[in-house]
């Protein structure tokens, strides 16, 4: 890199010196050249504003007594100003009437007249205000001065008058007088620099190039000696340039030792420290290195291997990979997250860091030094952030997401790989909701960790328990059967072991609950990939169509399936709008007691839809108790009843004692007891004429509630059974606590009369019943030799097809049905 040339100071100061002054000079004149031209324009201004005000009055007065003469003595007498350049008095057309030069006069002003703007004088006349301003490029005052009334000239045909006054005259002579002001100021200043470069040239310059003389022999008593005309300054700059080698010599050693001790700095912090020596592989670890580790500070040698023999047997050659490859110069640094065993044998985590602080001649590292620190607790704090982002908070099983990861990564094999095939459970807890409701969320959250306890602990490895949300569990299990038929049957086999093991009993708030399950599948492979959102919907599909066989069942996905959530969802938004469109109806089952008498009847709804016609409950009221509709249709059921009843009563044609069927998330609403009494009151209906029939799902409530609810309901007049009996799973003993009527014997038992385990089946329901004082109704009797054996047994009430099927209120109760019906014999 070239040098650039260096000046002496005895040239350079001047220099700088009358550089700075001609720059202040030069500055202070522009400063003082700007000020007196603004108040030399201000002033002109002001003098002009003033001439023109006095000119407008007295042009205005004139003209108010059509004295002529006297404006053009008064323009006259304006003209003797030599820095006039201008004043006119126009007319709206602009043209000139009066000048200080005549030969203007009659002209149009913006031919003759540079300065003159028409716009701004039609602009200041509308304006009816006065325009003056100083024009910086033609260095003048242009004044415009309005001698009419909102455009309307006051005084003949003149309504302008326009001046423009010259300003280059007044600042040439201000511009002077500065001019002469600072010459005079210039060379004053410019002795007094000269004077005082002549006492800096002895004072300072000649000094300074003694002791560089001084300096360049080498000499070191020569800096002894006194400088002539020194200044302190100077002296003391001789004394450091003396002892400058001996602080230099003190500095090095001091930096030296720096080094050697600057791991004791630390070493009351919570990092210790450790110095390898490649060479010698003696390794030195800080007191606070062996603390981290619980040893005391005599207890681990100084050798490099006493540290390898520390690492985690899993993260040792990780390690030594990290290091390794920071000595061979393949990374930057040397940094490395890893566990260390303890004296007391567990194993910590610490953040080991280190540098070289030390070469080898050939290039090679001499030595490290570096700290380390404890970071179990980040670590641990990290695995818990880690674990509760892919498991479920309550049940400690892995949650949705580590579902979708897990199913994701399967999904991403190769399919060049060998094939493989798995299978996903979807598991929901029937009618989880009324127990969650009725014992409390405590209670459900009780049921569900004992849920996924007994499902993790079926499963040893091989499979994924997770826990989606709610009562929702899934279950990834890989490996079946390649063939897809054989895979099928391992897939449902595997749900009905599931099944059976949460159909037992769980010992819940000091109750025994059953609960059933109904499992959906989806099966899958490697071969031939879906997306895991795709695969949880299949799964949901079949848990579904579970659902819809009657729950607690099993269902392996099919491309029916989807055609079939179509459905659902058409049927869901339908019925949504089926009761305000008057969709729904009501007929009536007929029930007849021994002695062929009609005693009571069944209400039933039908859903009569425009476009696709009769929709059959089968199908429907499942639809509304996914969405949560049944209640409504429960209480437009109710309702109707009364509506029913009171007509037919106006009619003279009372109806028998009305069966109504009640979900159970209708009956467990906090007031269903209270809606039931204010409907029945607003229509004058008996509580005598409506019986409640409940099914056996809604006894898994809490059952001192249900009791409380039931006994009120009787002391008002209800009358209680419970449909479908034998299907749930209730505990039978709850019958004795339960102020019921009757029990409704399910037709699924009755179709299977005349078979071995069914004539038992029904036999036993039927005496228990009667050992309760419990009256019994036989659904779905369509044969003779039902109805038959059904009397042999003692059954009181039957109802079914062989008898009579549903009918409107009107043929219910027609005079055909007055009297008994032909029994069968």
């Amino acid at each position: 890199m070239p040098r650039l040339p260096r000046l002496s100071l005895a040239l350079m100061a001047p220099l700088c010196l009358m550089l700075l002054y001609l720059m202040l000079v030069v500055a202070e004149y522009w400063y003082e050249k700007s000020e007196t031209q603004q108040q030399v324009a201000q002033n002109q201004l002001a003098q002009v504003r003033n001439q023109m005000f006095r000119l407008q009055h007295i042009v205005s007065d004139a003209m108010a007594v059509q004295d002529v003469e006297r404006i053009s003595q008064e323009v006259s007498l304006a003209a003797t100003d030599l820095d006039l350049m201008v004043l006119v008095l126009v007319d709206p057309a602009s043209n000139i009437r009066y000048a200080n030069h005549l030969v203007w006069q009659g002209s149009r002003a913006s031919q003759v007249i540079d300065g003159y703007d028409v716009l701004r004088h039609q602009q200041t006349v509308t304006a009816d205000k006065p325009w003056v301003e100083i024009n910086p490029q033609r260095l003048s005052i242009q004044a415009y001065y309005p001698l009419s009334h909102k455009g309307i000239p006051r005084y003949g045909d003149i309504n302008l008058i326009y001046l423009e006054y010259d300003l280059s005259g007044a600042y040439g002579r201000a511009i002077g007088q500065l001019e002469q002001r600072f010459m005079q100021i210039w060379g004053g200043g410019a002795v007094f620099i000269i004077l005082f470069l002549i006492v800096f040239h002895f004072v300072c310059v000649r000094p300074l190039r003694q002791l560089l003389g001084l300096a360049r022999r080498g000499e070191p008593e020569a800096l002894a000696r006194t400088v002539d005309f020194a200044s302190t300054e100077l002296a003391r700059l001789q004394e450091y340039l003396y002892q400058n080698e001996s602080r230099l010599q003190r500095s090095q050693k001091q930096l030296r030792d720096a080094e050697q001790r600057w791991l004791f700095a630390v070493e009351g912090s919570q990092t210790g420290i450790w110095d390898w020596q490649l060479a010698s592989d003696e390794l030195f670890l800080s007191d606070r290195w062996k603390l981290m580790l619980g040893f005391a500070p005599g207890e681990i040698g100084t050798e490099y291997g006493a540290w390898e023999r520390l690492l985690h047997p899993d993260d040792k050659a990780q390690v030594l990979e990290k290091l390794q490859s920071y000595l061979n110069g393949k990374s930057d640094v040397y940094e490395s997250r890893h566990r260390m065993r303890h004296r007391q044998g567990h194993y910590i985590w610490v953040l080991d860091r280190g540098m070289v602080v030390e070469w080898q001649p050939d290039g090679r590292p001499a030595r490290l030094i570096g700290s380390q620190r404890d970071v179990s607790e980040d670590v641990r704090n990290q695995q818990a952030i880690a674990h509760q982002a892919n498991h479920d908070a309550l049940t400690n099983l892995a949650n949705r997401r580590a579902v979708m990861d897990a199913l994701f990564e399967f999904q991403q094999a190769s399919s060049a790989a060998m094939a493989r095939t798995g299978a996903l459970l979807l598991i929901d807890l029937d009618n989880f909701k009324l127990i969650n409701d009725a014992l409390g969320h405590h209670h459900g959250d009780r049921l569900l960790i004992q849920v996924a306890a007994r499902l993790s602990g079926f499963f040893t490895d091989n499979a994924l328990v997770a826990r989606l949300g709610g009562d929702e569990f899934a279950i990834m299990v890989l490996d079946l059967a390649k063939d897809s038929a054989t895979a099928a049957h391992q897939a449902q086999q595997l749900g009905s072991e599931l099944r059976q093991l949460l159909a037992r009993t769980f010992n819940l708030a000091d109750q025994q609950i059953n609960v059933s399950a109904s499992v959906g599948i989806c099966l899958f492979d490697n071969q031939h990939p879906l997306e895991a959102s795709q695969l949880l919907k299949r799964a949901d599909m079949a848990m579904y169509a579970a659902k819809d066989s009657g729950r607690n069942g099993c269902a392996l996905y099919t491309d029916e399936l989807e055609g079939k959530a179509t459905e659902n969802l058409w049927l869901q938004n339908e019925l949504r709008h089926a009761i305000e469109r008057n969709q729904l109806s009501l007929v009536f089952q007929p029930i007849y007691n021994q002695a062929g008498e009609l005693v009571c009847c069944e209400a039933l709804c039908r859903w009569y839809h425009p476009e696709r016609g009769p929709i059959s409950p089968a199908r429907f009221i499942p639809a509304a108790e996914d969405c949560g509709l049944v209640v409504s249709i429960g209480h437009w059921v109710l309702l109707e009843v009364c509506r029913t009843i009171k007509s037919m009563a106006a009619r003279g044609t009372p109806m028998p004692a009305v069966a109504v069927n009640i979900s159970a998330r209708h009956f467990n609403q906090s007031d269903f007891v209270e809606r039931l009494i204010a409907l029945l009151k607003a229509h004058d209906v008996s509580p005598s004429q409506i019986e409640l029939e409940l099914t056996e799902y809604a006894l898994l409530s809490n059952l001192s509630v249900i009791s409380e609810r039931m006994q009120r309901l009787r002391a008002l007049g209800f009358s209680i059974a419970i449909d479908d009996f034998g299907t749930g799973y209730s505990s039978l003993s709850y019958l004795q606590s339960l102020p019921l009527s009757r029990l409704k014997l399910d037709a699924a038992f009755v179709a299977k009369i005349g078979t071995e385990a069914g004539d038992a089946i029904v036999r036993a329901i039927v005496e228990m019943a009667h050992s309760l004082t419990l009256q019994v109704v036989a659904e779905g009797v369509e044969s003779r030799s039902q109805h038959q054996h059904l009397q042999w047994l003692g059954c009181e009430f039957y109802q079914g097809y062989l008898l009579g099927k549903p009918m409107s209120a009107t043929l219910l109760v027609s005079p055909d049905t007055d009297n008994p019906v032909d029994m069968p014999a």
